[in-house]
């Protein structure tokens, strides 16, 4: 039986709902119907399906959409950059590149009848921590050889109930990470499994992820007796936000571990880690447990956030130990810590966020951590320094510093960025001024 206030809470979603103009935007409000209990899934499901068909035979809404749909979405963001990175040898010998550069991604996605939704994402450059387009770099004046649009999304997703979520194909990230272990431009390709629960103040939550990091294309090809097998890194994440002042005041956690499948009988031995002198991109003996945490209270009315991250490769020592310095089994851990004031969100706001970071050469996967702070490298410590302004609703101005140097000066920097693969690099900088829209 509903109460009087659940039948008022009904009443007024019914007559919001009722308008067609407002259609496309009653998907929050028939979630929280479903969390309130006035509705189920499938009657939810049923009105979904019914607000699109008024909307779509009104005159604002002429789009032919397909009887299944209940949500349709279009978003994206455009970027104009101005960067300045270098780099400095022992000898002191220095390198440096200055370029303006564009970003362009747009993103479709929606949900259909039966708690399926799909997603699929354009954006430029082919690379996996970057869609960032350098100006000027093609084969002639204004040609278009690096100006290309690729598919960096495209997944698919069923939610059998409002607490559970299983994802396919190449994602978004489905964990809470920091830019100290996964730049925020990959979209890893696999499988992920999530469940989160709110009970009170406690919001609980729990990923499980299977990612395909490398395939082996044949796994054993005529006239050999080669036997590759595919490459995956695994991860399972645990998390716990506790909210003690509405949704502005809370803490969270999220411990992670991060375990690289192989058969060191089968895989290849890029994968296995033939290390050289100069490197150690390969991802052997790499089982990391990863802890991100972050605190967000109000001060006098202003958002505020501290954060930070601390991650060891528990097979550390045999990492240092394979490539040769088994002295170094010291430089197995990763750690940052940050703050930021404020958040630019309507226009005329502002933020301001600074953070350290320090990553040992045997801590994390090279293949993995950003690419524009500390240049894809481990290895390195320094700080970094960004603010951004909100031009407009959908318009900010981010203006990002940062300063590293060799962590521990006996061995390389592991890692090859955009000032080139010279692993001799003892100190680097970054200045990133970008103009951004987003729709």
């Amino acid at each position: 039986m509903f109460t009087l206030k659940s039948k008022l809470f009904a009443v007024l979603a019914a007559l919001v709902c009722a308008s067609a103009a407002l259609a496309q935007d009653s998907g929050a409000l028939i979630d929280l119907l479903v969390k309130k209990g006035v509705l189920n899934d499938q009657e939810a499901e049923d009105i979904r399906a019914e607000l699109v068909k008024d909307f779509a035979a009104t005159p604002a809404g002429k789009l032919n959409l397909s009887t299944p749909l209940t949500e349709l979405k279009i978003a994206g963001d455009a970027r104009v950059r101005f960067e300045s990175r270098g780099g400095q040898l022992p000898t002191g010998d220095n390198l440096e590149r200055d370029r303006f550069r564009y970003r362009f991604r747009a993103g479709l996605s929606g949900k259909v009848l039966n708690n399926w939704a799909f997603g699929t994402r354009l954006e430029t450059a082919t690379g996996s921590r970057s869609s960032n387009v350098t100006m000027g770099d093609d084969a002639g004046p204004f040609a278009k050889n690096s100006d290309t649009v690729n598919l960096g999304q495209i997944w698919l997703q069923y939610a059998p109930t409002s607490e559970f979520t299983l994802t396919a194909g190449r994602m978004p990230n489905p964990l809470v990470t920091t830019a100290m272990v996964w730049d925020a431009d990959i979209n890893p390709e696999g499988f992920a499994e999530q469940f989160k629960r709110r009970i009170g103040k406690f919001e609980y939550s729990a990923t499980a992820a299977q990612f395909l990091y490398s395939a082996a294309s044949t796994q054993n090809t005529f006239g050999t007796t080669a036997n590759v097998q595919d490459l995956f890194l695994f991860a399972w994440q645990g998390g716990l936000k506790y909210y003690q002042e509405g949704t502005t005041k809370f803490f969270q956690i999220n411990p992670t571990v991060y375990n690289y499948v192989r058969n060191t009988k089968y895989n290849p031995a890029a994968f296995k880690g033939a290390f050289t002198a100069t490197t150690t991109a390969a991802v052997n003996n790499l089982f990391v447990v990863d802890v991100p945490v972050e605190y967000d209270w109000i001060s006098n009315g202003v958002p505020v956030r501290v954060f930070g991250d601390f991650a060891v490769n528990l097979d550390g020592d045999d990492r240092a130990t394979k490539w040769g310095r088994a002295d170094l089994d010291g430089e197995n851990t990763a750690w940052q810590v940050g703050f930021q004031y404020g958040k630019a969100v309507n226009k005329g706001e502002w933020d301001a966020k600074v953070y350290y970071q320090s990553v040992g050469a045997f801590a994390l996967d090279p293949n993995l951590v950003d690419s524009d702070i500390f240049d894809s490298r481990t290895n390195m410590q320094g700080w970094v320094a960004s603010a951004n302004y909100a031009l407009g609703a959908a318009t900010t101005f981010t203006l990002t510093l940062g300063n590293g140097e060799r962590k521990e000066g006996s061995i390389i920097v592991p890692g090859a960025g955009d000032i080139g693969s010279n692993n001799a690099l003892d100190k680097y900088w970054i200045l990133q001024a970008d103009l951004v829209l987003k729709f």
